[in-house]
């Protein structure tokens, strides 16, 4: 599908990019221990460790295809938010809107972080981290006439989000490029709001992830990070239990993901670069009806036709959402929020 979009120039707020046919991302980290005070208590083992090169450039692949292949029959069958509906505990889910509880997940989000509403405080300039076909973006440039940009590694969704924003007389007010999270291809201390909503259980270096969410937001500016998390570790665990860490190689196989981390460790890594008012939630109980209507749209006549043309990736991902639904059943898997600020100069 990502040869399908020809080669076309984006004028963005940072500059001119290529929308595709974009370069595969090859990154090299360097050693994370300057963001880990020896003092500090440590981080889950896995959450520490280096990423290769080699390895992560063949998870950015797998990815971006994954995306390319998938977002379509997304698109198709629920509309341009690809992330979890938030749902009220007791709510009558049968007959939930469920295109709603992904705008009210916006919502209750930004309700969280105390975004303010008030023309002389809210976001001016908002990054969209792991930006999918652009609902957030569009969805808060409109909130509050805000400048958005969104970055993603998936050349199909970049173009489908620029289309979107032209159909909806939105392109002076956000656009779309193919660009790394973990090497943003933007200045420090750009943004007034940064924002990622279920993408940083594709990061491959957590850390490295954290610290440039850091870096391009400005002073005082607020960061939000929704994302898949396995459950914290006791005080005598080092590890998950071997059946968990087995349920979720199974879903990292299917969706692309790397190791998982913890609620906790992303409170530890934001508390490491001095970040300020970070808090976290845990929103496992308001996401549950989700994956069972996902499951529920698949069954149906145009989903089941729309995954047989998507191709074997989606198909894989379809096959796991069950385990989704056991993972978040046993306690595994935790839907997080972590906000903070970084410091005012």
């Amino acid at each position: 599908m990502a040869a399908a979009l020809h080669l076309q120039t984006h004028t963005c707020f940072h500059g001119t990019f290529q929308l595709s046919p974009p370069p595969r991302l090859s990154v090299s980290f360097p050693s994370l221990s300057r963001s880990f005070p020896s003092n500090r208590r440590s981080l889950s083992a896995h959450v520490k460790a280096a990423v290769s090169s080699s390895s992560t450039t063949t998870l950015q692949e797998g990815i971006a295809e994954f995306y390319d292949e998938s977002s379509g029959i997304w698109e198709d069958i629920w509309g341009d938010h690809m992330h979890h509906g938030y749902y009220d505990p007791g709510s009558d889910v049968s007959g939930s809107d469920h295109r709603a509880a992904q705008i009210l997940m916006i919502e209750e989000s930004l309700r969280f972080a105390g975004i303010s509403d008030d023309p002389a405080n809210r976001p001016k300039r908002i990054v969209d981290v792991g930006c999918g076909i652009g609902g957030s973006s569009r969805y808060l440039a409109r909130k509050y006439g805000a400048k958005c940009q969104g970055i993603t590694l998936s050349p199909v969704q970049a173009g489908r989000a620029n289309a979107l924003a032209n159909a909806q007389v939105l392109a002076d007010q956000v656009c779309f490029e193919v660009a790394d999270a973990l090497n943003q291809p933007f200045p420090d201390d750009q943004f007034d709001l940064v924002w990622s909503m279920e993408s940083g259980e594709h990061m491959p270096d957590k850390p490295k992830f954290v610290e440039e969410l850091v870096r391009v937001a400005a002073p005082g500016g607020t960061i939000i990070v929704v994302t898949w998390c396995h459950r914290d570790l006791g005080p005598s665990e080092e590890s998950l239990q071997p059946w968990e860490q087995k349920l979720l190689n199974r879903i990292c196989d299917a969706y692309y993901l790397p190791e998982w981390c913890s609620t906790s460790d992303y409170v530890k890594l934001f508390q490491s670069l001095s970040l300020q008012d970070i808090k976290a939630g845990d929103w496992t109980e308001n996401v549950a009806p989700f994956w069972p209507a996902v499951i529920r749209s698949a069954l149906t006549w145009k989903g089941f036709t729309s995954l047989l043309r998507s191709g074997l990736k989606t198909i894989k991902g379809a096959l796991v959402m069950p385990l989704m639904i056991e993972g978040f059943q046993k306690g595994v898997i935790k839907f997080a929020i972590i906000a903070c600020r970084k410091p005012a100069e």
